[in-house]
């Protein structure tokens, strides 16, 4: 059976076009290279190359050898990769959201269920999600919209909303609710590793309020808690207590400040659905 390397080595030399610079190619001697194409043609039973002196060059065989060679070794390329994604992903579970919180919460639920494989998680802006659904890079996704197309599966997961964080010092602390009046001009911080909710504020509230985005949590917390400064987290971050005990999470009435998030996943997935939305229930 003819080897990948000698299919390699033909194509190296069609591409070169001459020994010495197929031989540098490749890090072999040119003799071998040249003992190598011999071999070729021994095992095909055909001539390849038009051999004078001082010249060696493909005949018509050759360069329709070259053809069939480029689309193997393509082939086998793609085979090898397709197998080893397989076999990554028979050990791996992937998951993707805009919300860190979100993200966070469902990669602890799914390593209670796939106890037998790891989960990896990445964040990325919500028009990632479905793509990366759709060609399989992820297995579950959360997005705050559903991905209608053939063959997903998309169920409400979780309704979250943005509120206010205040010390319970600040003159808004009382209240039931705020808006925007209530915050026009007035400086709120952001952690910008919330995704979804973090690029919401940016767009929404940028021109209304000056706001202070800082980029790790121990950041946020420290500046909150040092000047008691008011701050924007949603219901999943109170839910899962990760605010000072000082601080009192106040809802935002203002439309598109309520957000209904889906869990989607191909139909082949679909079996754990159920399940992640009993526990969902659980922990609420």
């Amino acid at each position: 059976m003819i080897s990948s390397r000698s299919w390699e080595i033909l194509v190296a030399f069609y591409q070169c076009k001459t020994l010495s610079a197929a031989a540098d190619k490749l890090y072999v001697s040119q003799p071998a290279l040249s003992a190598a194409m011999k071999q070729l043609e021994k095992e095909l039973g055909v001539t390849l190359f038009n051999r004078t002196k001082n010249r060696i060059e493909l005949n018509e065989v050759g360069l329709e050898a070259v053809r069939f060679a480029e689309a193997y070794l393509k082939q086998e390329k793609t085979l090898i990769q397709k197998l080893q994604r397989m076999s990554w992903r028979a050990r791996n579970v992937t998951v993707a959201a805009s919300v860190s919180e979100l993200r966070n919460e469902l990669v602890d639920k799914l390593t209670w269920i796939y106890h037998d494989r790891s989960v990896t998680s990445e964040q990325l802006s919500s028009e990632l999600l479905a793509p990366g659904l759709l060609s399989e890079r992820f297995d579950y996704v959360i997005t705050e919209y559903p991905i209608e197309e053939p063959g997903v599966v998309c169920v409400p997961y979780v309704t979250d909303w943005l509120m206010v964080s205040v010390h319970k010092s600040d003159p808004l602390a009382q209240r039931e609710f705020l808006t925007f009046n209530d915050l026009q001009d007035e400086n709120l911080i952001v952690l910008d590793d919330r995704g979804f909710w973090a690029d919401f504020i940016r767009r929404e509230f940028s021109e209304r309020m000056r706001l202070v985005f800082v980029q790790s949590e121990a950041e946020y917390l420290a500046l909150i808690e040092a000047f008691q400064l008011r701050s924007f987290i949603s219901k999943t971050v109170v839910s899962q207590r990760k605010t000072p005990t000082d601080f009192r999470p106040i809802p935002l009435k203002e439309e598109g400040t309520e957000v209904m998030f889906y869990l989607c996943c191909l139909e082949k997935n679909d079996v754990y659905i159920p399940r992640l939305l009993e526990r969902e229930r659980g922990v609420g």
